[in-house]
């Protein structure tokens, strides 16, 4: 289904991986694998650790979507294989009124208050 999606995050070693890590990635979204355009290209010079990638537009709205691809367009030292340790994709974070109860007064009302 169609989900808003703000960060796209990608954990990366140079160190352990060398030739195995990324140095240019591509991050396209669309519908469908037949539609997708590139949002960011990035260059990646000897990562390690998290390389956090916004995928806001302009107006720092985040991206709706169906489908993301990450594509691996170079690895350093021309290394052919590749190594992206952990992907996440964070969502932004939305209040409900899940989880706000009104303050509990009287005794009758705190027996309930919690469910076991």
């Amino acid at each position: 289904r169609k989900t808003t999606v703000k960060t796209l995050c990608i954990y990366a070693d140079y160190k352990s991986d060398e030739s195995y890590t990324p140095s240019k990635i591509s991050v396209r979204v669309g519908n469908n694998f037949h539609n997708l355009q590139e949002i960011r290209q990035l260059e990646l010079v000897e990562p390690s650790g998290w390389i956090h990638v916004p995928l806001t537009d302009n107006h720092k709205k985040p991206t709706r979507t169906f489908m993301i691809q990450i594509a691996v367009l170079a690895n350093h030292q021309n290394g052919r294989d590749t190594h992206m340790r952990q992907i996440k994709i964070y969502t932004p974070v939305e209040e409900s009124s899940i989880g706000k109860f009104p303050r509990c007064t009287t005794i009758d009302f705190m027996m309930y208050r919690s469910i076991r």
